[in-house]
């Protein structure tokens, strides 16, 4: 389960930041997750419960955003709307396509808890 260390790169970042700016308490934690990067939304939300056991990010919110796939096909020279990858281009039904958006994990923004 891959999903376990994408949280734990969160975690990781989530950390340095609060750290760096005097943070004790993270509140909520905004990622953007592409539709084409390949991570499973509900075992990245398991995992991220249990690397936020403990810490500044305990009990923190996740929130996930989800940019749709998007690609631009060679074939019919159009910026279409893809799922996954290897489906076909819904315009030409070509498969030259190449990924252009929907392939984004990062971290948005660290919200902190200033009610300590």
């Amino acid at each position: 389960m891959h999903e376990l260390s994408i949280a734990e790169g969160i975690i990781e970042i989530v950390e340095r930041t609060a750290k760096f700016s005097n943070v004790n308490r993270v509140k909520s934690v905004r990622i953007a997750v592409g539709e084409l990067a390949g991570v499973d939304i509900d075992c990245l939300r398991f995992a991220w419960q249990s690397v936020t056991r403990q810490g500044c990010a305990q009990n923190a919110q996740l929130i996930i955003e989800q940019p749709p796939g998007k690609a631009w096909c060679m074939d019919c020279a159009q910026t279409v709307s893809l799922k996954r990858y290897g489906e076909a281009c819904p315009i030409c039904g070509g498969f030259h396509l190449t990924a252009t958006g929907g392939t984004e994990l990062k971290v948005i923004d660290i919200i902190a808890d200033d009610s300590q």
